[in-house]
């Protein structure tokens, strides 16, 4: 704090008393500028000081950021899971649209990443004389608002391109619709927003919301699209691994052999494909997963002892009860705003396909079932999605070409099983019309 000319009198003043009572005498002569600083001086000096400081705590904040985003990206957070293949896939957009042939893309949740096989569906159709090069755009954790963003900018890059996909098969997943799954995914919401919106939607968000704004730009363009929650959720994972409520157990044995044989199939890949680098979302694959043809018949037999231990009742059964929590699975209570969210995308991939089809994907009815009250929400959601898109959705959910044995979950078809039974339906659906 600065000094006033008053108060250096009252303290000069002080001082030449303290030194009469001490029985010294008291200086006369003038005091140097040497020896006083003027208030001014004093002044310059203080702001000189808190420049520093100020400097100090910002360069100690981006050092602090700095060493986060350095620790995020060394232990692989924004490259690996959902936003990692998110991002390989956005990437892959302008190599998607330069292939020769005509496309198709097969658009969705993890249920279409496990489910549909582009290579498989290629393969088919390249026999019956029609070249087509498809491609797997499941991603888990995905809910029709992120699927919305996304599809934007898809749009965006083929028409800008002039370049059309022959055919869109878009899934309507109704348990990534509910309330449920909207308020869980609150935590990844920022950094999806930033990974997924353009620079105009965010200014808009910041027109609306200054703070808000201000905070997304912060989490695209310094935290690389990682947010604080992304962050946190990260590391807790990381620290401390969610325990699945694990009411169903399965005898030591079956858990033994299970390992074992996951052990066995990881070191199988290994061998088989040493050149894969470990991508989310890998392009000769085109986002998809490995196909039977390619693997050994000892491999194969592998997998169906290991489908074996691993598709058990116990299993099963706590996957569903998973799902109900984390899902609302059963009773399917829709977030208005996701069912708006999935017509955006529809019309999104309207703009740039010559066919677009909204399809339901296999349900295991063995262990999924609808409440009746279900029943009517989920036939009211389909009815709005269908007046405001013009297209009717098929519901491929209890189709006879898949069973419940077809599964590794209560949801996902299995490898090499479901995912090739269902995109042989596919092909026999959609041959003629490509």
């Amino acid at each position: 704090m600065s000094l006033s000319t008053s108060n250096f009198n009252k303290m000069q003043s002080a001082e030449m008393n303290e030194a009469i009572t001490l029985g010294e005498q008291a200086p006369t002569e003038q005091v140097s500028a040497e020896q006083v600083t003027s208030p001014t001086a004093v002044q310059a000096e203080d702001r000189r000081v808190f420049v520093k400081i100020t400097l100090a705590i910002v360069l100690g904040m981006m050092a602090a950021m700095g060493l986060v985003r350095l620790l995020l990206d060394a232990n692989g957070a924004n490259k690996q899971g959902i936003l990692g293949r998110v991002l390989q896939a956005q990437a892959a957009i302008p190599q998607i649209i330069a292939e020769p042939n005509d496309l198709v893309m097969f658009y969705g949740s993890s249920m279409t990443r496990a489910g549909f096989s582009p290579r498989k569906f290629d393969g088919d159709l390249k026999a019956m004389g029609k070249d087509i090069t498809s491609f797997n755009f499941g991603f888990g954790g995905l809910n029709p608002y992120y699927q919305d963003l996304l599809s934007r900018r898809l749009a965006e890059q083929f028409v800008e391109q002039d370049r059309k996909l022959k055919l869109a098969l878009i899934e309507f997943n109704p348990f990534q619709t509910t309330s449920t799954r909207w308020n869980r995914a609150k935590f990844s919401l920022d950094s999806f927003i930033t990974m997924l919106s353009n620079d105009a939607e965010l200014w808009q968000i910041l027109k609306e919301d200054l703070s808000r704004g201000i905070h997304l730009f912060n989490i695209k363009y310094i935290r690389n699209h990682v947010s604080a929650e992304m962050v946190t959720s990260y590391y807790s994972r990381e620290l401390f691994p969610p325990q699945r409520g694990q009411r169903f157990k399965d005898d030591k044995e079956t858990i033994t052999a299970r390992r074992s044989l996951g052990k066995e199939l990881n070191e199988a890949f290994e061998k088989d494909y040493p050149n894969y680098s470990g991508e989310e979302w890998y392009y000769p694959w085109r986002g998809a997963g490995t196909i039977p043809q390619e693997r050994s018949a000892e491999t194969l037999a592998i997998f169906d002892s290991y489908y074996a231990a691993s598709q058990t009742e116990a299993r099963m059964k706590n996957d569903r009860l998973s799902r109900i929590r984390s899902a609302d699975i059963e009773e399917l209570h829709f977030e208005p705003f996701l069912v708006e969210s999935f017509i955006g995308i529809v019309k999104n991939f309207q703009r740039f396909s010559d066919k677009v089809e909204v399809v339901m994907l296999p349900k295991n009815s063995r262990y999924i079932h609808y409440t009746p009250e279900a029943k009517i929400r989920l036939a009211q959601a389909i009815k709005q999605i269908e007046q405001a898109t013009g297209i009717k959705i098929k519901n491929h959910q209890d189709i006879k070409e898949v069973n419940s044995d077809m599964y590794r979950d209560t949801t996902h078809l299995s490898r090499y099983r479901g995912d090739i039974a269902y995109t042989d339906f596919l092909v026999n659906e959609y041959a003629q019309a490509l």
